[in-house]
This record gives structure tokens, sequence and C-alpha cells, in this order.
């Protein structure tokens, strides 16, 4: 009978004489169950990062190209004057369709600028308003990317400053020696004042209806006022990153900072709704501060966006046709 020392030798010889790969391996131990949650939140934050680039480019590809293809804007019939159709070539190469109604000999020149998304036809009853007060000449442009102008990008102004440009160019060679008066609204403001640089003293006043400070304030007013509380948050970090992307200038994009160009013999009437929440009333006073020396700021405490010469229409109409006329009597 062997013996248990015996036994246990024998066993050992037994296992050292099969081939490794007849072993079963050690199972392996399953995860804890902490270890699987944190795997499927990290799964599940990952899923959620990237939906939330992916709209948050989509999106800022949205707001900064045209909303539609180009499409034909022809001239209409008014009372105050014959609308001439024209096409103005930009200095970096895009065309930008234009009104001109030609006015008394005597009396300035207009140019007006609309608002995001609009086109020209969207400041007719401006320019009929001055034109019927004053006897102004005026130009009414589609800025790029919008209406029948070229252009795919929509930076809110910035690159549209080369239209303004193209736009007082013409006004000054069809009537030389006329004080240029450039009224923009909303986006058209912000487009006046970064073309302030370039043109210097070829403008003699400027009107800028509902400005913006800077874009990134203008995103933010825009998904607060749209968006729940959180939400409005989270939509306005996605924006300002994939911005980067459309908008490599973003930080540029601040007409509180390049309305500081305009010259300080040069007027400029500054208007903003009181119950504007797109674009404030504070951010109207703050361009305001940075030329006070020359400006005037007036505020329609009931008004809104868009709405200004609707709230208070003779106090809006008299107090543009004031100031143009003014302005343009000190030129001359």
């Amino acid at each position: 009978m062997p013996t248990p020392s015996t036994t246990l030798v024998d066993a050992a010889r037994k296992g050292q004489d099969t081939p490794m790969d007849e072993l079963e391996p050690s199972p392996t131990p399953p995860p804890s169950r902490r270890r699987r949650r944190v795997r499927r939140l990290i799964g599940v934050l990952a899923g959620l990062t990237a939906v939330w680039l992916l709209l948050s480019l989509g999106i800022a590809y949205k707001l900064t190209h045209r909303k539609r293809p180009p499409f034909p804007e022809p001239a209409p019939a008014v009372a105050w004057g014959a609308i001439e159709e024209h096409r103005l070539r930009t200095g970096d190469g895009e065309e930008i369709g234009a009104w001109f109604a030609d006015g008394r000999d005597d009396a300035p020149s207009l140019l007006f600028l609309h608002g995001n998304g609009g086109g020209r036809s969207h400041c007719l009853e401006r320019a009929g308003m001055v034109a019927a007060d004053l006897g102004c000449a005026a130009m009414l442009i589609s800025m790029r990317a919008h209406g029948d102008s070229t252009g795919e990008s929509n930076d809110i102004g910035y690159s549209a400053r080369r239209d303004v440009v193209a736009a007082v160019d013409f006004l000054r060679d069809r009537r030389p020696g006329r004080p240029v008066v450039v009224f923009g609204v909303s986006l058209g403001s912000a487009a006046a004042a970064f073309a302030a640089a370039d043109l210097g003293r070829k403008v003699d006043a400027y009107v800028l209806e509902s400005p913006y400070r800077d874009l990134k304030t203008a995103v933010w007013n825009r998904t607060h006022a749209y968006l729940p509380a959180g939400l409005d948050l989270v939509a306005y970090l996605g924006l300002r990153f994939a911005g980067l992307a459309f908008l490599p200038h973003l930080d540029a994009i601040a007409p509180v900072e390049a309305v500081a160009a305009i010259p300080v013999e040069t007027p400029v009437l500054i208007l903003a709704g009181g119950a504007d929440d797109l674009a404030t009333p504070d951010e109207a006073r703050a361009l305001f501060e940075r030329v006070r020396d020359h400006a005037r700021l007036e505020v329609f405490q009931a008004a809104t966006h868009r709405d200004l010469d609707a709230v208070e229409p003779e106090r809006y109409r008299r107090t543009i046709v004031d100031f143009i006329a003014s302005a343009t009597r000190a030129r001359d």
C-alpha cells in the first residue's frame, strides 16, 4: 500500500508531465458592479459630448453662412424717387446688389445697411422717410451672403465692411462734394462700425440702430433668450467652441472696439430699444462711451430689437431727420 508521501510525489510528477495546453486556465474574476457603472457612465458622457460638439458645429455653420441661395431683387417703384439697379465690386472680389435713387443737388447721400438675414428692401421705409423730409439721395445694398449678392460666409458684419466701403465710394463718385451718411441696422450697424477705420473722413455721420457689443455677447443673448436656464449655457459654450472653426477672428468681431475708429469730428447717433434682449441698451451705452465726445444716444424704452420705428414712430422719424440735417449742415 502506497504511503501518503508517495501518493503526493506521484501526483506532483503527474502534474509536471501534463502539457500546458491541457491545463484549464483560471477564470478571470468578473469586474465589480461599481467598475461597470463607471465604464457605462464614461461611455454615455463620451456619446453626449460627441453629440454636443456635432450639434454645435452644425448650428455654428448654419449661423455663419447664408440662409438661402441668391435670389433676384428687382427694383421696386416708390413715390420718393426713381430707383436704379447697380452691382458693386468689393475689394475682395464679391459682387454686391444695390439700389440707388438720386436726390436734390444740395441734399446729402445716405447709405442704408440691413439687419442679419434681411436684404436691401428691409430699409425702404427708412430711405423713404429721409428722402421725403430731406430730399436725400439713397443707396440700399444687400450685404454679402444676403439677397442677390455673392458670398457664402456671414461673419456678422466683419467682412461686410468691404461692402460698405464699395458703396461709399460709389456715392462719392456719383455725387462728388455731397455729405455721406451711413445708416446701419443691427448687423448693418456692425458693418458700418467695422468699416470706419477704412473710411476715415469719407463719411460725414453715422446712424447705428440696435448695435451689438461683440459677437460673444450676441451669441449669449440669443441662447439666453431662446433656451431655458442651464441649456442656454450648454448651447453657448458649444457655439463658442464650434465658432472658432468658422470664425478664427472671433475676438475681432467687436463693434464696441471698432467704433472708436470713427473720427472725432464725425457725429454718431446710436439708437437702442429699452426692451431689446438681443442687443441690449447696455451694449448701446458701451458703444456710446467709446465715442461720447461726438455721439448721441437715444433709447426707446418700450422697443425691442426690431420695432423702434413702430413703437414711437414720430420720435423715431424726428430724431433721425434732425440728426442728419444737423450733421450735414455742419459739414456744409
